[in-house]
């Protein structure tokens, strides 16, 4: 029987493996028991070995399958970026027979952050039900919203060292890196009953996730389409990486990507060819406003959005509507008290007094 330790390095988004020093003991191998359940159920009970006997999982296997624990399940934020494992040699092939993971949090403290992370992902959840209202909306709307949510609510962590890389912490101080984003969407979308999990780039090292709607499966990097301000900027909600296909994200520079549920995404339903007639002309956070969304492109100009199945419908500029003309009904759809003042100035300066 054989020990050894790995540290799960962080970079900018994910862990990474190298091996180090020897620590003491552990079991034999055996039969074909679920590793991943096994560390899942350990890793929830915090408990400081997991036995993995019999599980016959080779060593060279631990790593992906322990990363693809902790991608799947952002409630895991208590779990630090380190381990120990013994295993067991037979005719050349090692076998994992312990686990030992280390802890950030446990007992009391862990209880408290658990209930504030489970609080306000509640929170957050409400208060999308409350904006939508009794209106009919699409798991596009839902997945737009979460997305407006968060890019909107939350920066970047540029910190140097030791930035927020969890959901918890991301929730806490309302800042983190890409993976904390990413582990945060992951976990508002399932909250809201949608699928989704993390996708990863080494090359790029960047994290960001798939959502599945309708059935089908598109891109969302929540992380790039909120980019750091600039020192004298307003903060920007960018709707470019939002309900893309693997096509349109290499189009956006991304490459060698992966996802460890394979997931592939081929529908381009709510791409558009030219970025100026698509998500890309807006550049703030959308606001819902009966059935559909409203916005504020780049020269100010207000535009309507109704996503649906067939994909994303953008209106022509001043149609808040969307019934295809420009007329006073579409000053009165303004009138909602969720719509920022400078909209409804906008629209009587275009609608009413003809300067639009």
């Amino acid at each position: 029987m054989k020990n050894a330790t790995v540290l799960l390095l962080t970079a900018a988004f994910l862990f990474g493996w190298v091996a180090s020093s020897p620590l003491p003991a552990a079991a034999e191998t055996a039969a074909h028991a679920d590793p991943a359940a096994i560390l899942l159920g350990g890793l929830t009970d915090c408990r400081e070995t997991i036995d993995l006997s019999g599980a016959s999982l080779p060593v060279s296997e631990l790593g992906r399958v322990y990363l693809s624990v902790l991608h799947s399940h952002p409630e895991l934020f208590h779990v630090a970026p380190r381990l120990s494992y013994s295993y067991t040699e037979r005719d050349g092939t090692r076998a994992v027979t312990e686990v030992y993971p280390a802890y950030t949090l446990t007992g009391d403290a862990l209880a408290a952050a658990r209930a504030f992370y489970r609080d306000t992902l509640a929170a957050i959840l409400a208060e999308m039900e409350l904006t939508f209202g009794g209106s009919p909306r699409t798991e596009a709307d839902t997945v737009l919203y979460l997305h407006d949510y968060l890019a909107d609510r939350y920066t970047y962590d540029t910190r140097a060292e030791s930035p927020n890389a969890d959901a918890y912490t991301f929730l806490r101080d309302g800042a983190g890196i890409c993976q904390a984003y990413a582990l945060t969407f992951l976990a508002l979308c399932r909250g809201a009953g949608l699928e989704a999990d993390l996708v990863v780039s080494d090359a790029m090292d960047h994290a960001w996730n798939h959502v599945r709607v309708d059935g089908v499966w598109y891109h969302v990097d929540v992380t790039r389409d909120d980019p750091i301000p600039a020192a004298q900027g307003t903060d920007e909600v960018n709707h470019n990486r939002l309900l893309r296909s693997d096509e349109g994200m290499a189009e956006l520079g991304y490459r060698d990507f992966s996802c460890a549920a394979g997931h592939t995404c081929t529908d381009p339903r709510f791409e558009t060819a030219k970025e100026e007639t698509g998500w890309g002309i807006f550049s703030q956070k959308l606001v819902f406003s009966g059935g559909k969304w409203m916005g504020m492109d780049d020269s100010g100009a207000v535009v309507a959005v109704k996503l649906q199945k067939s994909g994303a419908f953008v209106g022509q500029v001043g149609d808040a509507d969307l019934n295809g003309v420009i007329d006073p009904a579409d000053l009165l759809c303004l009138y909602d008290p969720n719509l920022p003042e400078a909209w409804r100035e906008w629209a009587r300066g275009r609608l009413v007094d003809g300067n639009g």
